[in-house]
């Protein structure tokens, strides 16, 4: 699920960490920690901007640039009673974006072959959350309807052979999917002397099954305005079982002045069937994440002591294995919390800079930038006003 600003600029960490003002849809348990008299609205942006690199066998390293903006998470959390609150929303789960171009000779007859591997598309969920317990411990549950659409293209091209009709042959297969899962957490508090106290979180993803289509289609390409269909497939229904995931986080924290914290994540992979089917490309991945929040004082009339102060760092493999070795990824984060004015509002605004895959390991390389602005709303709804 998609992180909010605050917690991305931690590092991505959230789970252990216990906040009356901050909403954690990665850990449902989380929930019992928001104020029992006021409604909490949650909203992001975020951009991403990335470099694609990969040396070829000439020792070349040839590169290219992508962008992308959407809308982020949109959350909403109100109490029932102190020892019930709810929350319901909608984030993005997941994006699919790639175009991979490889050259590959195989036959003198033919000269060259250019590979062409692109894909668009990705998952939304809606979800309604739920917890219950006290102010030292909770549990809580998240609902979750996913649902969303991608498309998966590959287009073989022979650029030096003088047979140039058709210039190429393009398969093209688009899946539809949707379906429920449920994410389990959490939470339990230590208060200790001197405002002092510590946090700690956990939360499970169960496997679960996403009821879906897919359809081929194969084309001879011509020109980019012109393909002639070789094979149009009838839709085929089936299954996406994805894998279990867990996490576990802890923080500590000086009651109105610091957090810090840190959090492990693994999702078995090898456990992922696309239609039955298993990728021996998949594999599982692990993620350790930790973070630090010098947090400001809300009152002081000096605007740069009002801010909050955050950073943080993740360094974990990613799901996907290139040329039978492993994907290192890493990643820093820093951001700011601005107070509103008269209000328990604020405005949070983080930057991540990282990389995935490393070009010496004959990887492609991907070095990256995210930029997530988010504005989290408090408004006390239950405060019975007096009058003289």
């Amino acid at each position: 699920m998609i992180q909010t600003p605050r917690h991305m600029a931690m590092g991505g960490m959230s789970v252990g960490l216990v906040s009356v003002s901050d909403l954690s849809t990665k850990n449902p348990a989380s929930y019992i920690n928001l104020d029992s008299l006021a409604v909490t609205f949650d909203v992001s942006l975020q951009a991403t901007f990335s470099r694609l690199q990969e040396k070829q066998l000439n020792s070349e390293i040839i590169s290219a640039n992508t962008n992308s903006a959407s809308l982020g998470q949109i959350s909403f959390a109100f109490p029932i009673t102190s020892w019930l609150k709810p929350c319901v929303g909608l984030a993005p789960s997941s994006n699919m974006s790639y175009d991979v171009i490889r050259e590959i000779f195989t036959d003198p007859r033919l000269g060259n072959e250019l590979h062409n591997y692109s894909g668009r598309g990705g998952f939304s969920q809606a979800f309604l959350g739920l917890a219950i317990g006290t102010s030292r411990i909770s549990v809580g549950v998240n609902a979750n309807y996913q649902f969303g659409s991608f498309v998966r293209s590959s287009e073989l091209m022979f650029v030096d052979t003088v047979l140039r009709a058709p210039s190429s042959t393009l398969r093209s297969r688009e899946f539809e999917a949707a379906g429920f899962h449920f994410d389990l957490g959490v939470q339990y508090r230590q208060p200790l002397r001197n405002n002092y106290q510590l946090g700690f979180g956990f939360t499970y993803t169960p496997k679960y099954s996403l009821n879906a289509t897919r359809a081929l289609q194969v084309f001879s390409v011509f020109s980019q305005t012109f393909k002639d269909p070789i094979y149009i497939g009838d839709p085929e229904k089936g299954t996406i079982d994805m894998p279990d995931m867990y996490t576990i986080g802890l923080s500590f924290e000086k009651l109105n002045r610091w957090v810090i914290g840190a959090e492990y994540s693994a999702v078995n992979f090898k456990n992922y069937r696309e239609f039955s089917q298993s990728d021996p490309d998949l594999s599982n991945a692990h993620t350790i994440r930790a973070g630090l929040e010098l947090k400001g004082r809300r009152m002081d009339n000096d605007f740069f002591n009002r801010l909050s102060y955050r950073f943080g760092y993740h360094h974990g493999t990613n799901y996907v294995f290139f040329h039978d070795s492993e994907i290192n990824q890493y990643g820093f984060t820093f951001g700011l919390g601005m107070p509103i004015r008269r209000s328990l509002s604020r405005v949070d605004f983080a930057v991540e800079i990282g990389r995935r895959g490393r070009l010496d390991a004959g990887q492609i390389q991907e070095n990256y930038g995210r930029i997530v602005i988010g504005i989290s709303a408090f408004d006390r709804w239950f405060i019975r006003g007096k009058f003289d």
